[in-house]
């Protein structure tokens, strides 16, 4: 996978001393350390919001908390023979060590503590940022979606597996930053969205699962409004984008409030699927200078209602809140 556009660009310097190692080599704890940083270098490239890959593992290497610096994180995949076995003492060897310690460490307790009892699951998808970023992205988003399916325990719960071994038996995969778009919008995201889970929703299904798709903003750091240009008034959104943002050279400094047109989304999600990378022929120095569509906002200012405290507004939570426990409410 790291060998291909446009993941093969950003792994150049791991490949490059990848290529300098020997798998059945003798154990060298430099190598292994250089390998694991250089590793975690692509995987955090690929999540640039540029590229915005989404199958990123292992993910403790990005976010490793306590973790840091320690064996179960310094390892790195290596360019293995078709056969054979690694020789007792080997660089492969020990890698394979501290990829088993990873998943003793890390991936087994967190199925165990926190997978195992799950009975309903909603998964956020940054789906925004993944069709900004060109077909590829989507693509990635798309299989890495399936993969997580396939970590889930998924069926039609009974009263002796939510005793003793939950299933999931309702998924909402949401679709995050609907308020950086026009409402006009909302329902071709959740059809992008839609598209890209089909994988996914199929496998779901077959095992009885309920399955629905929403975009939504869990808090709406915009408002709508229409903007006169010309003769045309354009839907747009108004909101105050963090300090830091940059649109069209010019900076933000987190206080002024600004009014954008996001634009429209494509009424056939397939256009979207289709074409070629927005990065595909450029150089690093045009890549690094390339302008992204969406803002970061700043939450609102709380409103205070007369019933009780500051309400904060949303997108659409109560229609995944409904979906995912309303059935536990009646």
């Amino acid at each position: 996978m790291s060998r291909e556009s446009p993941r093969a660009r950003l792994a150049e310097p791991w490949h490059s001393h990848l290529a300098t190692l020997s798998a059945s080599g003798p154990e060298d704890e430099q190598a292994a350390l250089a390998a694991a940083r250089l590793f975690t270098e692509y995987l955090r490239a690929c999540r640039d919001e540029r590229f915005a890959m989404s199958l990123l593992p292992p993910g403790r290497f990005l976010m490793p908390g306590n973790l840091a610096g320690s064996p179960a994180l310094t390892f790195a995949p290596l360019d293995l023979p078709g056969d054979g076995a690694a020789p007792e003492g080997s660089l492969w060897a020990m890698m394979r060590r501290r990829y088993e310690a990873y998943k003793d460490v890390v991936v087994r307790p967190f199925f165990r503590d926190h997978f195992s009892r799950l009975d309903r699951q909603v998964v956020l998808v940054d789906a925004l940022a993944a069709f900004n970023s060109g077909p590829e992205a989507l693509h990635d988003l798309e299989a890495a979606l399936a993969g997580i399916l396939d970590c889930f325990r998924i069926g039609r719960s009974t009263l002796l597996s939510s005793l003793f071994r939950p299933r999931i038996d309702r998924i909402l995969f949401a679709a995050t930053k609907a308020d950086h778009l026009h409402h006009s919008s909302h329902d071709r995201l959740e059809a992008v969205l839609r598209r890209t889970v089909n994988r996914a929703v199929a496998k779901a299904e077959d095992t009885g699962a309920d399955i629905d798709v929403v975009a939504l903003a869990a808090v709406r750091a915009t408002r709508e409004a229409q903007v006169q240009r010309g003769r045309e008034k354009l839907p747009s959104i108004l909101g105050t984008p963090s300090s830091g943002e940059v649109a069209n050279g010019e900076a933000f400094d987190g206080e002024t409030e600004v009014a954008t047109f996001p634009g429209d989304l494509p009424a056939d999600p397939e256009e979207l699927f289709k074409g070629d990378s927005a990065f595909q022929g450029l150089s690093s120095a045009t890549a690094e200078k390339s302008d992204f569509r969406f803002l970061r906002f700043r939450p609102p200012h709380l409103e205070c209602r007369d019933a009780g405290g500051p309400m904060l507004p949303h997108i659409r939570l109560d229609r995944a809140l409904q979906f995912l426990i309303g059935d536990r409410l009646q």
